[in-house]
């Protein structure tokens, strides 16, 4: 089992990965679409959430009987991809369409809404906002951590640098 350490982990402590992306079986009706996280070591059962990206937030779903649960997804402004973080906690988000948000914003709180067996984050990334199985890419990848299950995941207490503004022309 790896542990790895990362500075735009969507858990600022410890957590595990409980099921990974392209994993099979009939839990998924394809093919898992993203990797789940699950709190470890000291980590409290429902942990605050934190932006793994700069961009802007595009959709906040607060429909707790949905297969996703309460949802939030991100535009990435590095790369024009999205971020969903699912099955947070019913009161919990603290995230609005149209906000700019940056590594390490806080989306919500890790929770079981929705079409889930217990506690737990479910990220996905995907090139569109299609959201069907041709588009979703490997969070993993993105991340920086094996696509592996058990994996732990460290956050090491830092975000990386804001990305510098643009020159505007006058």
């Amino acid at each position: 089992m790896a542990t790895v350490t990362i500075n735009n982990s969507p858990i600022h402590s410890q957590s595990s990965l409980s099921a990974v992306f392209g994993e099979t079986g009939s839990n998924w009706a394809r093919f898992h679409t993203g990797i789940d996280f699950i709190p470890s070591g000291g980590t409290p059962s429902n942990p605050l959430l934190y932006s793994v990206c700069t961009g802007e937030v595009v959709e906040v779903n607060l429909t707790p009987s949905a297969r996703l649960g309460n949802n939030v997804v991100i535009k990435d402004s590095s790369d024009d991809t999205y971020w969903r973080y699912c099955h947070m906690v019913t009161g919990s988000v603290q995230s609005f369409v149209g906000q700019q948000i940056n590594t390490g914003s806080i989306i919500g709180m890790m929770g079981a809404t929705g079409n889930a067996t217990g506690v737990h984050l479910h990220l996905e990334h995907s090139m569109t906002q299609a959201w069907n199985y041709d588009t979703f890419l490997n969070p993993a990848d993105a991340l920086g951590i094996p696509n592996v299950r058990g994996t732990i995941v460290l956050y090491d207490g830092t975000t990386p640098p804001t990305p510098p503004v643009p020159p505007q022309n006058i």
